[in-house]
């Protein structure tokens, strides 16, 4: 089975531990998706980034090389178009959050590291970094044409002036339900806790645009492999386990003889199924069933998730892929800002795939996607 092409991720700081426990973390044999370097002095680092490319750079700011303003100042000049994460301990944020002014794409505590926060860290280093550079080849454009003034890029300004916020606010949400800045009692637990739940929530949304965004502008070439989508199905089915269970909706699904295979974006296709099951387990009465079926056909892999929900009049399925449509108050189609298919279909199509809808009354609505083998 092929593998996706690994991120490649430089670590410039002199804790071998802490090399250690990233690589533990990101560096998985089996599936390949990270491949981790690790520098011990910034001078060592920047001769590496000479000789190699590297998508990735974290930064120690705890180490002797990150103490020194010059020395940082250095090593910032020397990486002005690559990705950089720093990492710092609590009682440092405040130069981590220097550290991101100046350009640095992200920073993570050292007492808040681990596998999930690390790979969204890097996630996003890679889309800030591929929305940066956006924004300067079309500033570069705009400056060749001779325009008088650039026009305001809305994505480029949510990416930079709102996601960092709310980032910051779940952080000091973290640790103050942690107990790290002091005692609460559960009055001031229950209130934090909301508060966090709604941050998450916008956190959400923004990514969906900026995911969106990507998917828009960049047009980057995917990083294709082979997906069992019986196996990529039952995982997705697992995540929206606890939806379902509340719900009291059951989910079945329906696989064709031998491994259904495709060519594929892994984490793109989870996102379009997880979303798509999602959306059937909101919409769908309780105590219902949601059908999935898995179809080979003889040059592509189709799937349908069937829910027995209200149905969608013809005219409103014509705008269900539109950007920011949700559907007429009171007939709500889609979740939180009205993204969500309109980037199922955008993925399927950087796949070569087709995304389809039917909706009848009595029998509910059904998703189809075909996405090629």
């Amino acid at each position: 089975m092929a593998t996706v092409e690994p991120v490649t991720v430089l670590l410039i700081g002199d804790n071998r531990t802490d090399y250690v426990t990233i690589r533990h973390l990101l560096v998985d044999e089996t599936r390949g998706e990270y491949q981790v370097t690790w520098s011990r002095t910034l001078s060592d680092g920047l001769n590496l980034l000479k000789t190699n490319t590297y998508q990735v750079l974290l930064f120690d700011l705890t180490t002797s090389l990150g103490q020194s303003q010059r020395a940082f100042s250095e090593f910032w000049n020397e990486l002005v178009t690559q990705p950089v994460i720093v990492i710092c301990p609590p009682e440092n944020e405040g130069a981590a959050i220097d550290a991101v002014k100046r350009g640095a794409q992200d920073y993570l505590l050292h007492s808040h590291i681990d596998r999930e926060r690390l790979h969204r860290a890097i996630n996003l280093a890679l889309v800030r970094s591929a929305l940066s550079n956006e924004q300067k080849k079309k500033a570069g454009l705009e400056k060749t044409m001779g325009l008088s003034r650039l026009k305001e890029d809305f994505m480029g300004l949510l990416a930079n002036e709102v996601w960092l916020p709310l980032l910051g606010g779940r952080l000091v949400l973290e640790h103050l339900l942690e107990g790290s800045l002091g005692d609460l009692n559960e009055q001031q637990k229950v209130a934090l806790s909301q508060l966090k739940k709604g941050n998450e929530e916008s956190l959400a949304v923004t990514q969906e645009l900026l995911d969106v965004y990507t998917y828009d502008q960049t047009r980057q070439q995917l990083a294709k492999s082979d997906i069992d989508m019986k196996e990529m199905i039952e995982n997705c089915i697992k995540e929206t386990a606890q939806m379902a269970k509340f719900r009291g909706i059951n989910v079945v699904a329906d696989y064709p003889q031998g491994a259904p295979m495709i060519k594929g974006d892994p984490s793109g296709i989870r996102r379009v199924f997880i979303i798509l099951l999602d959306n059937a387990i909101k919409f769908s009465p309780n105590r219902q069933t949601v059908d999935v079926n898995v179809a080979q056909l003889p040059d592509a892999v189709q799937v349908s998730i069937n829910d027995r929900g209200r149905d969608i009049a013809p005219e409103d399925q014509k705008r269900l892929f539109m950007r920011f449509w949700e559907g007429e108050s009171g007939r709500k189609f889609s979740n939180k800002s009205g993204m969500h298919f309109y980037l199922c279909q955008r993925i399927i199509d950087s796949h070569g795939g087709k995304m389809e809808v039917t909706s009848k009354p009595q029998t509910g609505t059904t998703f189809i996607v075909t996405l090629p083998k």
